[in-house]
């Protein structure tokens, strides 16, 4: 299978965002919020502030110790929802353990206007309709690779691995609506193969599990798992257990990942554009 380099189409995108803001005049500014200190998720803020800086927009952090109660994280979110100068608020998942319980409560609590991840249930209800405010970055992401690897999804057969709210519940709207015929498989079957499909987006498995009598050659495959497997990075798919086949796998590393900061840009670049225009 031919390798879909993820960063690249993550710089097109932000390159387009950065020129369509300096044009405007709009300079995004993003809110942080990053309850307790987990190094692993100050990587992922970092790559966050570099991409926001890239277009021309700036970030503040809200650093809460991991102690912090479900009123006080409540509280400042409200603070930010009330702050003009906020276009976006992302609130950085996964919470400490304590928090965990009312994820979803705090992600309701933030303005459907600012939720630039897509995370509110309001944002996810309201695809069901057609008009959500903001979509999920990860669902984006994978949509983004299927159009400019496969054009338009209608009567193309999608076959989805997993259940997130992330990225295969709203994926599969989107692609439902586009015309595609959608099959949803909660968990990745142990050696057995997937049903024939034109496209594949593997998010629930295991390290490197998939193997190519698993996926239809000449298939899109789109490896949307992350693990820290024998110190690597890695997905579902080992890449080269695919070698064999024809088609197009979009890796990790190097894959969705870049393209879901890029398409929180787009979030984020459209939330401050409507306050820019106001």
């Amino acid at each position: 299978m031919e390798l879909i380099d993820g960063r690249q189409i993550s710089n097109e995108i932000r390159q387009r965002i950065k020129e369509q803001a300096q044009a405007g005049g709009i300079n995004p500014h993003l809110a942080i919020v990053l309850v307790g200190d987990d190094k692993e998720t100050l990587i992922y803020v970092g790559l966050k502030d570099k991409a926001v800086s890239f277009i021309g927009g700036t970030t503040r952090h809200i650093a809460l110790p991991a102690d912090t109660t479900r009123e006080a994280l409540l509280t400042q979110i409200q603070q930010l929802n009330q702050d003009p100068e906020v276009d976006g608020i992302l609130l950085q998942l996964p919470l400490p353990e304590s928090l965990q319980p009312y994820t979803d409560q705090f992600l309701a609590a933030i303005d459907i206007n600012k939720d630039v991840d897509g995370f509110n249930p309001v944002n996810r209800g309201r695809l069901i309709y057609g008009k959500p405010r903001f979509i999920s970055c990860a669902a984006l992401g994978c949509l983004e690779v299927i159009h400019q690897y496969r054009g338009s999804a209608s009567g193309k057969k999608a076959v989805l691995v997993g259940d997130s709210f992330d990225v295969i519940l709203p994926l599969s709207l989107l692609l439902t609506r586009e015309g595609s015929q959608v099959t949803i498989i909660p968990e990745m079957p142990a050696g057995g193969p997937l049903p024939d499909a034109d496209i594949y987006v593997i998010e629930k498995g295991r390290p490197e599990v998939v193997q190519a009598h698993q996926v239809a050659d000449g298939a899109l495959v789109l490896d949307a798992g992350f693990y820290w497997h024998y110190d690597h990075s890695c997905g579902n798919v080992k890449k080269e257990a695919l070698n064999s086949l024809d088609g197009h796998l979009l890796p990790v590393p190097g894959g969705l990942g870049p393209i879901l900061i890029a398409k929180l840009m787009e979030n984020l670049y459209a939330a401050a554009q409507e306050r820019h225009n106001k």
